[in-house]
């Protein structure tokens, strides 16, 4: 059985090994862990480079792309030590969640969101029309729905297809 202590080892062993590969100079910063709302665990590593811009790529897209690829890594990795330990409940536990920042970008792009989030609300209820964002990836789009969800006398709701996917904010019907 493989605990969270271990699985938390095989993400930092894989992040190691990806960016090696990459040959990019970059360290581990912090590290943290978090229970997300289902009861499971996010585990953020937030790494330091000297040149992030390369990693983070344009509006995160290449960070959430290096995420994506260390997830699957590890994840494979995980499991097959589950298997090797014949843990046969592994399939029932919570997966631990990757979370991969650079140089705190995500926080701060959070943030951002969260400030034009409440610019669009605004703008919104100053105007009464309905306003479309710029495609965003999950996580941003994500990030808008809460902010704006503490409007009464707004909604919002996802429209297209990935990566074009956007959050119309609009008034709420009576």
């Amino acid at each position: 059985m493989t605990d969270s202590n271990q699985e938390r080892e095989i993400i930092r062993e894989t992040t190691k090994e990806v960016l090696q590969a990459m040959d990019i100079d970059i360290q581990a910063n912090e590290e943290k862990i978090e229970s997300a709302e289902d009861g499971g665990e996010i585990f953020t590593i937030n790494l330091k480079s000297a040149n992030p811009s390369i990693l983070i790529g344009q509006s995160g897209s290449n960070l959430q792309a290096l995420q994506y690829i260390i997830k699957l890594l590890s994840y494979q990795r995980i499991r097959a030590l589950n298997l090797k330990n014949k843990d046969e409940d592994a399939d029932k536990r919570k997966m631990i969640r990757i979370n991969l920042d650079i140089n705190g970008y995500k926080k701060q792009r959070e943030n951002s969101l969260r400030e034009l989030a409440r610019d669009i609300t605004k703008q919104a209820l100053y105007s009464g029309n309905s306003i479309a964002l710029r495609p965003m990836s999950s996580y941003e789009r994500r990030i808008i729905h809460t902010e704006i969800a503490k409007h009464p006398k707004l909604s919002t709701e996802s429209l297209g297809e990935e990566p074009f996917r956007k959050v119309i904010i609009k008034m709420k019907e009576n």
